[in-house]
């Protein structure tokens, strides 16, 4: 890491900063994971992969088109009558990690009787507003912004009330971490 560019001194520092991480909690995180080295993610956690067509552009005229934005729904513990919806709004990266790596949602489900839904977030894992193209083109990032990721969720919920049976009157909570985190409470405050 001496003497090195700057994108070399950042790639050092991200590395050092990981190191650190791997051996302050590697050994808790890995001896609770050896059970589940063999187990796939999906048969782990029980969960349906959905569809729903978003617009590229919630909020301009210039573009018309809508793209695949991917969902994750948990269904075990819900209760048509008196559960919640714990809806987690994605952030940037696949939204299968998240939702097999987000424990305290799956852990609180069967007491809260909660329907638990994890949207992808544009952009990422496969809701790609272009496909392959999404990022080859400058003006195609033009969508990436929270604005539209927050409409995505929003114009989500109100097909989940109209699709799911009980979630109509069911409160839905948003959750998240880190930037998803501030997507739930931006989420919450508008």
């Amino acid at each position: 890491c001496i003497m090195a560019s700057p994108t070399a001194l950042w790639g050092c520092a991200v590395f050092l900063i990981y190191f650190r991480l791997l051996l302050a909690y590697g050994p808790r995180y890995f001896s609770n994971q050896r059970n589940l080295k063999h187990v796939s993610a999906q048969t782990y956690y029980d969960y349906t992969t959905h569809y729903f067509y978003q617009k590229i552009d919630h909020f301009g005229f210039a573009e018309d088109a809508t793209f695949k934005q991917r969902y994750l729904v948990s269904d075990k513990y819900w209760s048509e009558t008196g559960g919640v919806v714990l809806f987690y709004t994605g952030n940037e990266g696949d939204i299968t990690w998240f939702c097999n790596n987000t424990g305290f949602m799956w852990d609180v489900a069967e007491e809260l009787k909660a329907l638990l839904v994890f949207a992808e977030h544009r952009y990422y894992g496969e809701s790609l507003p272009f496909g392959d193209h999404s990022f080859s083109d400058p003006k195609h990032l033009n969508y990436l912004t929270s604005e539209q990721a927050l409409a995505d969720f929003a114009v989500l919920i109100r097909h989940l009330h109209e699709t799911i049976p009980g979630a109509r009157n069911s409160p839905f909570i948003a959750i998240g971490g880190s930037y998803g985190g501030m997507l739930a409470a931006w989420f919450r405050m508008k």
